[in-house]
């Protein structure tokens, strides 16, 4: 009779240990997911931030059309080309034909725009906030108005 009265506290002694162990597994697991930034899974989007975006440049992936990122402006450039006319029709809504576009820029995370103040062109100044739809579209692509383009880090210095 002793002996039965031992078997039922050890199931109950293993079955509590069990579950303690399950649970410090689980909070363990749970407190590793907090602490570990997110990372898309393959063919994801990683997220588009400001601090992403400074010192890159973006090369448009059909054409040598390339957006150049300091932490405060953009250098907009088609390898000494006039910028292509859906361009300028999107940032400047004229008919010009600028070789080059310089503007201090700050990115609405938020909302999902690249804003553009003090924007200057090799031909005049340009007094308006420009607003663009930008997103990322996978590990190194951006989308930025109609078209896409591959992200690279440069070795640019912040002004």
């Amino acid at each position: 009779m002793h002996h039965r009265s031992i078997i039922p506290t050890t199931r109950i002694q293993l079955s509590t240990v069990s579950t303690c162990t399950l649970f410090a597994i689980f909070a363990f697991s749970l407190g590793c997911q907090r602490s570990m930034p997110p990372t898309p899974t393959t063919g994801g989007d990683f997220l588009l931030t400001a601090q992403r975006l400074a010192n890159t440049r973006l090369t448009d992936i059909r054409e040598p059309l390339s957006w150049t990122f300091t932490s405060s402006t953009v250098l907009i450039d088609y390898k000494g080309q006039p910028i292509p006319t859906d361009v300028i029709e999107v940032l400047l809504g004229d008919g010009s034909t600028p070789l080059h576009i310089e503007a201090s820029w700050h990115l609405d995370e938020e909302a999902k725009n690249l804003c553009l103040s003090d924007v200057k062109t090799d031909k005049a100044g340009i007094d308006k906030e420009i607003t663009i739809p930008i997103s990322p579209a996978g590990h190194v692509r951006v989308n930025l108005g109609s078209r896409q383009y591959n992200l690279f880090r440069d070795r640019i210095k912040s002004q």
